[in-house]
Order: C-alpha cells, then sequence, then structure tokens
C-alpha cells in the first residue's frame, strides 16, 4: 500500500500551481464588472454590419488591428460567461507557455514563483477600456505570440519540429503580430535571436525566416493602413494637438519618462519585487561593495519613491517632486529645460534602468539567459517607451504597460531560478514577500 502524499508533496507537483493560477483567474473573473468602456460597442457591431464589412470599414476610417477586431467582435457577441471562463484558462495557458520558455515547467518550486509573479501584475488596468475589449486586444495576442514561439524551444533541445507544427504557428503569430506593441517586441527578440544564432554558429530554421516574413508582412500593413493615419489626425485634433510640432528627440524623452516613471516614481509592486530579486541574486553571488551597492540601488530608489511615495510625501513634501515630474510633454520640457533640478529626474529614470540592466547580467553572469533576459527587458520596454510616438500616450493609459509588465515577469522568474541552491533563507524571503504581494493585488481586483 502506497504512502499517502503530504500536503508540501503535492505542492510540489509540476501541474499544482497553473492548477490554483486558474482558479484564482477564474474566482476572480466570475466577479469583475463587464460591459463597461468599449465593450458594449463591439458588442453590438456585428448586429450593424458583417464581420467582412466591418472589417474593410474599420480598416479604412480607425485601424490596422482587422484579425484582433474580427475576434474581438465574435466574442463580444457570445454570452459573457464564455469570456469569465476562456480568459482564466488563456491567461493560464500564457504564464505555462512562459515557463516552458524558461524551461521549468516541472519545477514545482520556479513555476510557484512565476505564477505568483502573475498575479501581483497591474490586472486592474485590463479594465481601462473594457474587460473583454482590453484582454482580448493584450492578452490574447500576447498567449498566441508564446505559442507562436515555442517551436524554437523544441529546436534548442536537439528535437526536430514536425511540418504541422511549423505550418500552425503562422497564423497564430499573423494575428498575435496584428498587434503594433507586440509586434515591436516580437520583430525586436527575433532579429536578437537571429544575430545570436549567427554569433554562435548556430543552424537557422526556415520557420525564423517564415517568422521575419509574417512580421514584416505586418508592419507594412500597419505602416500603409490608412485607418491608422485618419486615427492619428484625428486623436492628434482631439487629444494632443501640439503632437505635429514635438521633435523626435522629445518624443523618446517622453515615451522613456512615462513608460519608466509609474513603474520607478509610483508604487508598481511587480517592478519592486523584479528590483528585489536581482537585489537579492547580487548580493548573493557578489562580495565586492561595488556590485552589492549595484544590486542594491534599483530597489532602494523604487521602495523610497515609489512603494512608500504617498506615506513619505505626506513627511516630507520635496519628495513629491520625482512623482509630480511626469507632465503631459515628459519631464523635460522647452518650459524647465533650463532648470538644471528638472534633469534630475529623467537621468535618475535612465539610471535605474540601465541599473537593472546590468544587474540582470551579473545576476546570470555571461550567458545565453543573460542574452535572454537583457532582450527580453529591452523588447518589453520598447513596447512601452513607443507610445511617446502617439497622441493617445495618456489616452492609452497604463493598459499599454502589459507587455513591459510581463517582461519584468519572465526575468524575474529567470533571476530566481539562478538563486544558489543553497540560499534556502533567500528563496524563503522571496517567497514570502511574493506571497504577500500576490495577496495584496487580488484582494485589489475583488469589485473591479
Amino acid at each position: 500500500m502506497k504512502k499517502p502524499l503530504t500536503f508540501k508533496e503535492r505542492m510540489n507537483r509540476s501541474w499544482v500551481p497553473f492548477t490554483l493560477l486558474f482558479i484564482v483567474f477564474l474566482l476572480l473573473h466570475m466577479q469583475f464588472t463587464l460591459g463597461t468602456g468599449d465593450d458594449p460597442m463591439y458588442a453590438m457591431m456585428l448586429k450593424s454590419y458583417d464581420l467582412k464589412s466591418f472589417s474593410i470599414w474599420h480598416y479604412y476610417t480607425w485601424s490596422s488591428r482587422t484579425l484582433i477586431e474580427a475576434v474581438l467582435c465574435l466574442v463580444e457577441t457570445l454570452p459573457e460567461a464564455v469570456w469569465r471562463i476562456l480568459n482564466p484558462a488563456v491567461l493560464t495557458l500564457l504564464a505555462y507557455c512562459m515557463a516552458r520558455l524558461l524551461g521549468i515547467e516541472k519545477n514545482a518550486q520556479a513555476s510557484w514563483v512565476l505564477c505568483g509573479l502573475f498575479l501581483t501584475l497591474q490586472w486592474k488596468n485590463m479594465a481601462s477600456a473594457g474587460w473583454i475589449c482590453t484582454t482580448l486586444v493584450f492578452v490574447w495576442p500576447l498567449a498566441a505570440a508564446l505559442v507562436a514561439i515555442q517551436p524554437y524551444l523544441t529546436l534548442q533541445r536537439g528535437k526536430k519540429l514536425k511540418a504541422w507544427v511549423c505550418f500552425l504557428t503562422l497564423p497564430l503569430l499573423l494575428y498575435a503580430t496584428n498587434m503594433e506593441q507586440l509586434l515591436v517586441v516580437t520583430l525586436f527578440c527575433l532579429i536578437a535571436y537571429l544575430v545570436w544564432c549567427l554569433a554562435m554558429k548556430q543552424p537557422i530554421h526556415p520557420l525564423t525566416y517564415a517568422h521575419l516574413v509574417i512580421c514584416v508582412a505586418n508592419l507594412i500593413y500597419t505602416a500603409t493602413c490608412p485607418g491608422n493615419a485618419n486615427r492619428l489626425a484625428g486623436e492628434t485634433a482631439s487629444w494632443y494637438q501640439n503632437f505635429g510640432m514635438r521633435t523626435v528627440w522629445q518624443n523618446i524623452e517622453l515615451g522613456i519618462s512615462n513608460g519608466l516613471a509609474t513603474s520607478v516614481f509610483h508604487a508598481d509592486i511587480l517592478f519592486f519585487v523584479f528590483c528585489f530579486f536581482l537585489c537579492c541574486c547580487i548580493f548573493l553571488r557578489y562580495k565586492h561593495w561595488f556590485y552589492r551597492a549595484l544590486g542594491a540601488f534599483p530597489v532602494c530608489i523604487v521602495f523610497v519613491l515609489g512603494i512608500l511615495e504617498k506615506p513619505l510625501g505626506t513627511f516630507i513634501p520635496k519628495l513629491s517632486f520625482f512623482a509630480n515630474s511626469l507632465t503631459q510633454n515628459g519631464t523635460l520640457t522647452v518650459q524647465n529645460c533650463t532648470e538644471l533640478k528638472r534633469y534630475l529626474p529623467f537621468l535618475l529614470l535612465c539610471a535605474v534602468f540601465c541599473a537593472c540592466l546590468l544587474d540582470v547580467y551579473l545576476a546570470l553572469g555571461h550567458s545565453g539567459a543573460a542574452v535572454a533576459g537583457i532582450t527580453t527587458l529591452c523588447a518589453g520596454f520598447a513596447s512601452r517607451a513607443m507610445l511617446g510616438f502617439s497622441p493617445t500616450v495618456w489616452l492609452s493609459g497604463a493598459r499599454t504597460a502589459f507587455f513591459f509588465a510581463c517582461a519584468m515577469v519572465f526575468v524575474a522568474t529567470l533571476v530566481f531560478t539562478a538563486l544558489p541552491k543553497e540560499s534556502r533563507k533567500t528563496k524563503l524571503l522571496c517567497g514570502c514577500l511574493l506571497g504577500f504581494c500576490a495577496i495584496y493585488m487580488c484582494f485589489g481586483l475583488i469589485g473591479a
């Protein structure tokens, strides 16, 4: 007779974290308030148009997201219960695909960390334009993209790809890269992968070229879409009248400032946990004060100026200078560029991000994992910073940080797996902090 498994042994099964993640997301989705934002508009579309007519009309008047909006319209016509069940499944699939890319799908401890990190994302931002609309524009394409790049994992493990698997990835990637931000991320990562293969003299599978062709085709489709041009003109007139007079450098500064200020100068739990993991790994790997100072720098800045922004701002009002440094035109503007102190917030943001990149390299060492981590983090940040070139940089809101947040989840898990095996106390500390933050963020979603 077999001895019954203990609770700890049951929790160490690789499928348990993902099952629990699905259950948590399912329970949260059952109480989300639907029918807000753009959801009612898309729910009515197919009552006024057939799908083909709607797609053509939107292509010429509004957007190049033809495939994404087609799926969105179809899902919006279904009962709400379908989305409440499907979206948790897609989110769980997203987490599992990320686990496979990290090679931890059979590592229960690392999977628990990955799932915990997923729960610390600011999911409430997904309700900003309607839960269904926003998740189908951001979450579903990313899940499709991660499924589409799974064959690269098969190649790295020295296995042969089946033809039907390769063909299946093509429509998935075509759908995923129909979203502009994800197109930038995917193209960035594919080019980096191609360069890595050439540098390491690795054979390049024809699938890589097929994926690049799809990305370039979507890039051309997006750039030549008349709807995008019409939308740009309309939104510039409505939301950012001075946008056309801005220089490239001003837009770059705005993109960088907007992309980082919300994580550094305001309470961003995920970014804080990410920096904390980096700091712990650096302290365990290096004894020299310089490396440890470099590891502690991001987490200290984020904790003081971000996590403690409101309580410290009450007692030390001058610290609110950083939280209020970002204006509609960025942190550095024509009006304040002559004041030296106005350069401090922007320089501090750049310093924190550059320190994070260096810390990732130090934590992961001179390895392929470090290249993957830095590439992913840069690609995720690029998807956020590119909003500096859009007149809807403020209208789009915090939901556009989703891909950057997922990049942080990926890299933070990578860093956690790099912690030495004997560092049980540090792993326990990281796990306790992550567990507390995940529970806190879940309670924040009640009634969302």
